[in-house]
C-alpha cells in the first residue's frame, strides 16, 4: 500500500527483473498519475553504464522520453560514476572491475564520508565496498543517495526561485 499523500514513489526492485519489466514500470508511473498529488517515480538501479542505465534500450529509451515529462527518472549507481570521468573500461582492461563483488573503491572514493573516521582499517575498508554481491554496498547506497539528496535540493531550489 502506498499513501495518497506521497510526492516521490521509489522503485528499486530491478535486482529480480526479467523480459517485460518496463509494462510493470509503466503502470507504476500511471498509477502515480492517478495518485491526488501525481506523485513522480524514481527508479533506482545498481547498475547502468548508460542514461537508461540498461544500455540505452528501445523499451527503457522509451520510459524516459514519455514518462520525463511527469518527474519520471532512472537514478543508475554506475551512470553517474562514469559520467565523472574516471576510466572504469581501461581498468577493466587492465583486470581491475570497480563494479565487482566486494570491490573496495569506486575510482575516486575508497570509503564512506561515515567510514572516513573509521579507526579500524577492516570496518573502513568494508564499509568502502561498492557492491557486495548484486546489492549496493555502503559505498554504492552512498552514491545512490548523494544522486538523490542532488535533485531533490535543486528542485528546491529552483521552486524558491518561482516563488520569489
Amino acid at each position: 500500500n502506498v499513501s495518497p499523500d506521497v510526492d516521490i514513489i521509489h522503485y528499486s526492485w530491478t535486482y529480480f527483473e526479467h523480459g517485460g519489466a518496463e509494462k510493470a514500470r509503466e503502470s507504476l508511473i500511471r498509477w502515480g498519475q492517478q495518485m491526488p498529488k501525481r506523485p513522480m517515480v524514481h527508479h533506482l538501479v545498481a547498475r547502468g553504464k548508460a542514461n537508461t542505465c540498461e544500455g540505452d534500450s528501445k523499451e527503457n529509451a522509451m520510459l524516459d522520453n514519455t514518462y520525463a515529462a511527469y518527474g519520471y527518472n532512472a537514478f543508475c549507481i554506475q551512470t553517474g560514476l562514469y559520467f565523472g570521468g574516471h576510466d572504469y573500461d581501461k581498468e577493466q582492461e587492465e583486470g581491475i572491475n570497480r563494479f565487482g563483488w566486494q570491490q573496495v573503491g569506486d575510482g575516486y572514493h575508497n570509503t564512506t564520508r561515515y567510514g572516513e573516521l573509521e579507526e579500524d582499517e577492516e570496518r573502513r575498508n568494508g564499509l568502502g565496498t561498492v557492491y557486495r554481491n548484486w546489492h549496493p554496498g555502503p559505498l554504492g547506497f552512498q552514491i545512490a543517495s548523494d544522486a538523490f539528496a542532488y535533485v531533490y535540493s535543486m528542485g528546491v531550489l529552483m521552486a524558491l526561485e518561482l516563488i520569489e
